[in-house]
């Protein structure tokens, strides 16, 4: 039978690695360059950027579309438009990674603690697992906005284990800057191949899964190293 996990916090990150977010967002993207006359950038183009900000994927998507670099004021009101109509469509498109709900019901029946650490704004994020009904599964929701400091910096991180009073605790991401992130923050990173990256740090997590139907014993054994 599977140990106890009380006292140890499994803080997920959301966009890549919790729900499949590419399209939605994309989507949104794509309604401020047609807004703006152009024509819309193939959502593929853009899916390495998510979880690097909505102005950088704006940015990559004037690059694309209209094949010059946005100036700061075209950012600015495209940033708003695009905040906007995400949110009124945030979850048109997105849902959550197979497996991944079964995973953390299993996870907190253990005793775990689980938590998202995001750098997408706090309400946004909650407006996000309020729509797909999976706020209850999380014990705290900690986003860009939350503190001074975002992913990689390892604050948000240690806010999540404070939050759920957890003597331990392990990162599930999809990127660079969540292995850095639980590096700053003395965590052991489980990283999800089927992510939206970059992964240039791959070697420096502490494993991969490519699939949630090995997170478990996954999480298992890094705790047990």
């Amino acid at each position: 039978m599977a140990g106890d996990l009380s006292g140890t916090a499994i803080v997920f990150d959301l966009d890549g690695t919790l729900v499949d977010t590419a399209d939605d967002l994309a989507a949104s993207m794509n309604h401020v360059l047609t807004g703006a006359g152009y024509a819309p950038a193939p959502p593929g183009s853009v899916r390495h950027l998510v979880g690097r900000g909505a102005k950088r994927m704006l940015g990559r998507g004037y690059e694309i579309a209209a094949g010059r670099a946005a100036s700061q004021a075209e950012l600015e009101a495209g940033l708003n438009d695009f905040l906007d109509h995400y949110a009124a469509n945030i979850a048109v498109h997105s849902r959550p990674f197979d497996g991944v709900i079964a995973a953390i019901g299993r996870l907190r029946a253990r005793g775990a603690g689980t938590a998202i650490c995001t750098n997408k704004r706090e309400s946004l994020s909650r407006l996000l697992t309020d729509a797909l009904g999976i706020t209850p599964l999380f014990d705290v929701i900690v986003g860009a906005d939350t503190t001074t400091a975002r992913k990689p910096d390892p604050a948000p991180v240690r806010l999540c284990l404070e939050k759920t009073a957890a003597r331990c605790g392990v990162l599930i991401g999809d990127s660079d800057t969540d292995i850095k992130a639980a590096t700053a923050a003395g965590l052991p990173s489980l990283i999800a191949e089927f992510g939206y990256g970059p992964l240039d740090l791959r070697e420096q997590a502490t494993a991969t899964f490519a699939d949630y139907g090995a997170l478990e014993e996954l999480i298992d054994e890094v705790l047990a190293a």
